[in-house]
């Protein structure tokens, strides 16, 4: 299995907006091959002003699926526009080779 995770911090007044492209993202996504699931990241309630990140997770079957879906139109448009409702510097990706946990 195959995981990306990002985090980013929203401009001031772009939260909701912030949260509306990453529902798009991940609804975009599930209409994908290869995708398993995914997650929507919102900050806690009680969390410093300094550290009101928002994100998401994403499940794939393989890399080369995520990449796919990652490199099409649709989401290229949508991260396109995440940029420039996020701080400078602080959109931030990761992934993961993963296994379950479980025997």
């Amino acid at each position: 299995m195959f995981v990306r995770v990002s985090h980013m911090n929203a401009k001031d007044g772009q939260e909701d907006r912030l949260v509306e492209l990453l529902n798009q993202l991940s609804t975009f996504y599930r209409e994908q091959g290869g995708y398993l699931g995914g997650y929507i990241l919102s900050p806690y309630p009680s969390a410093p002003t300094d550290a009101r990140r928002f994100g998401r997770v994403g499940a794939w079957e393989t890399q080369d699926a995520a990449e796919d879906a990652a490199q099409h139109s649709r989401a290229l448009a949508l991260r396109s526009e995440l940029t420039r409702i996020v701080e400078e510097d602080s959109h931030h990706e990761f992934s993961f080779s993963a296994r379950s946990d479980t025997p």
